[in-house]
């Protein structure tokens, strides 16, 4: 029996199209809701970058790609990196002239923009935050850096922070998080919480970040746009965010009415 839920936000329960919420994924949230099944909202982005959506339909959000977990307004699961590579990153993003989004729990810095993060922000629909001094970042947790650079760039960026990783799912930029994290543990730390077993949840997604996740929880699906090494990951493929994919495959598994 499914008891919690997991949804990825960019090009789940979110359109790259439209930037908003189809219909039939409205509805089918609402009923889930009124059957008792927990929900939660499963990103990359942190919690202040989540706009276009009711934040209100979940019971709880892993943000960070999995490095925070907020239930009911209160934090328990926060994963930093070392401060060596919060400091390492500085200097590298500083010297190349990269956007970055440094991100800790409950605050956000921008140290610069570019064209790469203007068309970054254009296809999230995202409220950049405004630029500042980035000096002191290591100073305090970072959990992830949102890094708007090529694949060339960020493998010279990663190899300065050994103790953390990246995952990328648009040329555009990438994800830098604490090595070994994932959405996957933020998952784990929901559901040991709540007390459900891995086989008593289920989650959505479309990118290189949901891969974790798919292959941690019960059931995971695949969004129709999704790139093909996600779909090899899911215990099921449904169709695309714009063709009402998320109802579509609740209907299948039994989870919403017909």
């Amino acid at each position: 029996m499914i008891k919690a839920i997991f949804f990825d936000i960019d090009g789940t329960l979110l359109s790259f199209k439209t930037h908003a919420v189809h219909p039939s994924t409205l509805r089918a949230l609402q009923e889930l809701r009124q059957r008792g099944v927990r929900l939660f909202i499963s990103t990359g982005r942190h919690e202040l970058l989540i706009n276009n959506l009711d934040t209100s339909l979940f019971d709880g959000i892993v943000s960070l790609n999995g490095q925070c977990v907020r239930i009911g307004g209160k934090t328990i699961h926060a994963n930093a990196m070392t401060a060596e590579d919060a400091r390492s990153a500085v200097d590298f993003v500083t010297e190349h002239r990269l956007a970055t989004i440094f991100e800790g729990i409950d605050f956000m810095r921008l140290n610069l923009m570019t064209d790469l993060a203007r068309k970054g922000a254009a296809l999230l629909d995202l409220r950049m935050p405004d630029t500042q001094d980035v000096s002191d970042i290591p100073d305090y947790p970072m959990l992830q850096l949102i890094v708007f650079c090529s694949p060339e760039q960020e493998a010279g960026l990663i190899a300065r922070m050994p103790s953390c990783e990246t995952t990328r799912w648009t040329p555009l930029l990438c994800d830098v998080m604490p090595r070994g994290g994932g959405k996957h543990v933020g998952i784990r730390k929901t559901l040991d919480y709540y007390g459900f077993s891995r086989e008593e949840s289920m989650a959505f997604g479309d990118g290189e970040n949901d891969i974790s996740m798919l292959q941690y929880v019960g059931l995971g699906v695949a969004m129709g746009n999704a790139d093909a090494e996600v779909k090899a990951a899911a215990d099921y493929v449904t169709t695309g965010t714009d063709d009402g994919g998320i109802a579509k495959a609740l209907r299948r598994f039994g989870l919403i009415s017909g």
